[in-house]
């Protein structure tokens, strides 16, 4: 029997996964459920797959009374999309199944995805306040140009994906004009650490093009963002809407990677602290503190600038590296960002506001329509 469809009702859609539950990011979703069961909506999971072809229906799951419950559901009032697009098939089936919901139910997305990372700098580079904060970045094109990019930054670049999450397929890349050798650090694409040192640069800059292969990539500015002990590092802020609609700092992480790592992303092994603390104790308590009122204030006016290019957004993971003369800089934003560093850290008012809000600001949405 379909649940009747009702004001209220949220369809939180995920990947599909392998294991007891057809879904990926479970515990997130549980804790998305029990929150709108307190705010007095429905929240159920949903993947691309669950749309039938009637498009009446969806079948979905509810976490009720302690345990996860398959049902089937009425298109939802409310898509929050999680599902992590990583190749064509899951993009095309994604968006074939949020055709069907539109055909047959007007809903409102909680959150729209960016265009990549290119995008998403050229928006940035409009505010006049981030510029000093923004590497220079371009996109790769060829092997010429990535050598024209070396001789012209001191012998370095930072690559990566311009869809890439997790730090996978990035590479730091070593070539000074004196020498012919090129060496890389990087991480392959199941984000093991790599190192590869080959004896002339064009061996080197043909291995790099051919890893690339056809992923769209950006070139920027290597930044040297580690640790007093060689540990690379980023601190990340979660920016959301509130039951207000309005932006707020839900909290910040300091994220630190191994000594032989080029990412400190979680995903990738890195460890997260406080963030003030960890700045304190790394630059000394008056620089700590004003570079994490930097971090706080470019943070604040990020997630307007990137609206103003892509449209209405709900949340924003933003990482932010500081190199050892403190300077700050913006290296990268996420629509679908995780959560998990302030459940690590024992940071509570930060770990629950960053499941309360986006169900906070749908029943904000809902409220507001006419």
């Amino acid at each position: 029997m379909i649940n009747k469809r009702a004001r209220g009702m949220v369809g939180v859609l995920v990947r599909e996964a392998d294991g007891m539950l057809p879904f990926s990011e479970s515990d997130y979703c549980r804790k998305l459920c029990l929150t709108g069961h307190r705010c007095g909506m429905k929240v159920f999971v949903f993947t691309p797959s669950s749309v039938s072809a009637d498009k009446f229906s969806i079948r979905g799951f509810g976490f009720e009374n302690g345990s996860w419950r398959q049902g089937v559901y009425a298109p939802p009032d409310i898509v929050y999309d999680r599902c992590f697009s990583y190749d064509r098939r899951t993009l095309h089936r994604k968006r074939i199944a949020l055709k069907r919901l539109a055909e047959v139910h007007q809903f409102s997305y909680l959150t729209r995805g960016l265009s990549g990372k290119w995008n998403v700098h050229q928006a940035l580079l409009q505010c006049p306040e981030l510029v000093p904060h923004l590497p220079d970045t371009l996109p790769y094109r060829t092997k010429s140009q990535l050598e024209q990019w070396l001789d012209s930054h001191q012998g370095e670049a930072f690559l990566k994906p311009q869809h890439g999450t997790h730090g996978k397929r990035t590479l730091h890349v070593i070539s000074p004009s004196v020498s012919e050798k090129l060496l890389l650090t990087g991480r392959d694409g199941q984000n093991q650490i790599l190192h590869r040192k080959f004896q002339s640069r064009q061996e080197g800059l043909n291995w790099i093009h051919s890893f690339i292969a056809n992923r769209p990539y950006i070139m920027q500015s290597y930044l040297e963002l580690v640790t007093s002990g060689r540990e690379p590092f980023d601190i990340r802020a979660l920016m959301q809407k509130n039951a207000r609609g309005c932006w707020e700092l839900t909290g910040m992480a300091a994220r630190i990677g191994a000594r032989e790592s080029l990412t400190s992303n979680l995903h990738g092994g890195g460890t997260p602290l406080q963030a003030e603390s960890f700045l304190r104790s790394e630059f000394g308590m008056g620089p700590g503190s004003r570079i994490a009122d930097t971090v706080r204030k470019l943070s604040g006016k990020i997630p307007v600038c990137l609206e103003s290019r892509f449209g209405r957004l709900a949340e924003l993971g933003i990482d932010f590296g500081v190199d050892r003369a403190g300077n700050v800089w913006v290296l990268e934003t996420n629509s679908k960002p995780g959560r998990s560093s302030f459940f690590r850290i024992g940071d509570a008012a930060s770990a629950r506001k960053s499941i309360e809000n986006p169900i906070l600001y749908a029943r904000y949405l809902l409220l507001s329509k006419p």
